[in-house]
Protein backbone atom coordinates (compact mmCIF):
# COMPACT_ATOMS: atom_id res chain seq x y z
CA UNK A 1 0.00 0.00 0.00
CA UNK A 2 1.34 3.53 -0.84
CA UNK A 3 1.69 5.84 1.79
CA UNK A 4 0.01 9.21 0.49
CA UNK A 5 2.06 12.00 2.14
CA UNK A 6 1.37 15.86 2.10
CA UNK A 7 3.19 17.92 0.36
CA UNK A 8 5.65 20.11 1.39
CA UNK A 9 4.35 22.86 -1.21
CA UNK A 10 0.78 22.59 -0.62
CA UNK A 11 1.61 23.14 3.42
CA UNK A 12 4.03 26.45 2.60
CA UNK A 13 0.83 27.21 0.25
CA UNK A 14 -1.27 26.88 3.14
CA UNK A 15 1.12 28.94 5.30
CA UNK A 16 1.32 31.44 2.89
CA UNK A 17 -2.70 31.95 2.07
CA UNK A 18 -2.96 31.97 6.54
CA UNK A 19 -0.07 34.76 6.36
CA UNK A 20 -2.29 37.19 4.16
CA UNK A 21 -5.52 36.52 5.95
CA UNK A 22 -4.04 37.07 9.51
CA UNK A 23 -1.38 39.63 9.11
CA UNK A 24 -4.21 42.13 7.89
CA UNK A 25 -6.52 41.47 11.09
CA UNK A 26 -3.39 42.25 13.15
CA UNK A 27 -2.78 46.42 13.97
CA UNK A 28 0.44 48.11 12.32
CA UNK A 29 1.32 49.57 15.41
CA UNK A 30 0.98 47.11 18.84
CA UNK A 31 2.99 45.97 21.67
CA UNK A 32 3.62 42.86 23.42
CA UNK A 33 0.59 41.46 25.61
CA UNK A 34 -1.91 43.81 23.77
CA UNK A 35 -5.43 41.98 23.15
CA UNK A 36 -7.76 43.08 20.87
CA UNK A 37 -11.56 41.86 19.15
CA UNK A 38 -13.97 41.17 16.83
CA UNK A 39 -16.87 40.28 17.09
CA UNK A 40 -18.97 38.24 14.41
CA UNK A 41 -21.98 38.54 15.47
CA UNK A 42 -23.55 39.54 18.53
CA UNK A 43 -23.06 36.22 19.82
CA UNK A 44 -19.35 35.35 18.40
CA UNK A 45 -16.57 37.08 19.51
CA UNK A 46 -12.99 36.48 19.18
CA UNK A 47 -9.78 37.90 20.61
CA UNK A 48 -6.26 38.01 19.57
CA UNK A 49 -3.21 38.46 21.74
CA UNK A 50 -0.04 39.29 20.81
CA UNK A 51 1.88 37.02 22.98
CA UNK A 52 5.55 37.29 21.33
CA UNK A 53 7.35 39.83 19.31
CA UNK A 54 10.47 39.69 17.62
CA UNK A 55 12.35 41.96 15.01
CA UNK A 56 10.53 39.30 12.20
CA UNK A 57 8.03 37.23 13.70
CA UNK A 58 4.75 37.24 15.88
CA UNK A 59 3.36 34.58 18.17
CA UNK A 60 -0.79 35.45 17.90
CA UNK A 61 -2.80 33.89 20.15
CA UNK A 62 -6.53 33.10 19.34
CA UNK A 63 -9.45 32.65 21.41
CA UNK A 64 -13.58 32.48 21.48
CA UNK A 65 -14.33 35.03 23.85
CA UNK A 66 -17.02 33.35 26.16
CA UNK A 67 -18.72 34.42 29.36
CA UNK A 68 -16.35 33.20 32.74
CA UNK A 69 -17.08 29.78 33.76
CA UNK A 70 -15.07 26.49 35.54
CA UNK A 71 -16.68 23.80 33.60
CA UNK A 72 -15.80 25.37 29.89
CA UNK A 73 -12.76 25.79 28.77
CA UNK A 74 -12.18 28.12 25.91
CA UNK A 75 -11.00 27.12 22.86
CA UNK A 76 -7.71 28.90 21.41
CA UNK A 77 -4.87 28.29 19.03
CA UNK A 78 -1.50 29.83 19.26
CA UNK A 79 0.29 31.10 15.68
CA UNK A 80 4.08 32.34 14.64
CA UNK A 81 3.94 34.55 11.75
CA UNK A 82 7.25 35.00 10.33
CA UNK A 83 7.37 38.19 8.46
CA UNK A 84 10.33 37.64 6.42
CA UNK A 85 9.11 34.41 4.89
CA UNK A 86 5.17 35.70 4.69
CA UNK A 87 3.93 32.84 6.52
CA UNK A 88 1.73 31.95 9.36
CA UNK A 89 2.12 28.36 10.97
CA UNK A 90 -0.11 26.80 13.83
CA UNK A 91 2.21 26.13 17.12
CA UNK A 92 -0.65 24.53 19.69
CA UNK A 93 -4.41 24.77 20.18
CA UNK A 94 -6.90 22.63 21.82
CA UNK A 95 -5.77 19.63 21.62
CA UNK A 96 -2.45 19.95 20.03
CA UNK A 97 0.68 20.64 22.06
CA UNK A 98 3.72 21.80 20.17
CA UNK A 99 3.50 20.94 17.25
CA UNK A 100 7.24 19.42 15.97
CA UNK A 101 8.78 19.43 12.75
CA UNK A 102 8.06 17.22 10.09
CA UNK A 103 11.05 15.07 8.89
CA UNK A 104 11.62 11.58 6.39
CA UNK A 105 11.59 9.53 8.84
CA UNK A 106 9.39 8.49 11.92
CA UNK A 107 10.60 8.89 15.62
CA UNK A 108 8.19 7.65 18.33
CA UNK A 109 7.69 11.36 19.02
CA UNK A 110 7.21 12.73 15.67
CA UNK A 111 3.92 14.17 14.32
CA UNK A 112 2.41 13.31 11.16
CA UNK A 113 2.74 15.59 7.99
CA UNK A 114 -0.89 15.06 8.04
CA UNK A 115 -1.74 16.17 11.27
CA UNK A 116 0.30 19.75 11.17
CA UNK A 117 -1.72 20.12 7.55
CA UNK A 118 -5.15 19.61 9.21
CA UNK A 119 -3.83 21.88 12.61
CA UNK A 120 -2.88 24.44 9.80
CA UNK A 121 -6.36 23.94 7.75
CA UNK A 122 -8.18 24.51 10.68
CA UNK A 123 -6.78 28.36 10.92
CA UNK A 124 -7.52 28.68 7.47
CA UNK A 125 -11.08 27.92 7.91
CA UNK A 126 -10.75 30.40 11.24
CA UNK A 127 -9.73 33.12 9.29
CA UNK A 128 -12.25 32.87 6.02
CA UNK A 129 -14.95 33.49 8.53
CA UNK A 130 -12.63 36.69 9.59
CA UNK A 131 -12.02 37.77 5.97
CA UNK A 132 -13.20 41.57 5.68
CA UNK A 133 -15.76 40.70 2.98
CA UNK A 134 -17.19 38.60 5.28
CA UNK A 135 -17.19 41.06 8.38
CA UNK A 136 -18.51 43.34 6.83
CA UNK A 137 -21.68 41.19 5.27
CA UNK A 138 -22.17 39.80 8.88
CA UNK A 139 -21.89 43.82 10.12
CA UNK A 140 -24.71 44.58 6.94
CA UNK A 141 -27.17 42.21 8.40
CA UNK A 142 -26.43 42.92 12.21
CA UNK A 143 -27.63 46.66 11.11
CA UNK A 144 -30.71 45.60 9.34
Amino acid sequence: MVKKRHSLVRLHQLYARNYLRLSSLVPAEVAEGARWHLHLSSSIELGLKLVEQTKYTQVIEIQRWLPATNWLQIPSISVRLYHDARMAEVLSGQQISQLLPVYDWQTAQSVFAKDRYQANLFLAEILECLAPKRLQSLMAAVKE
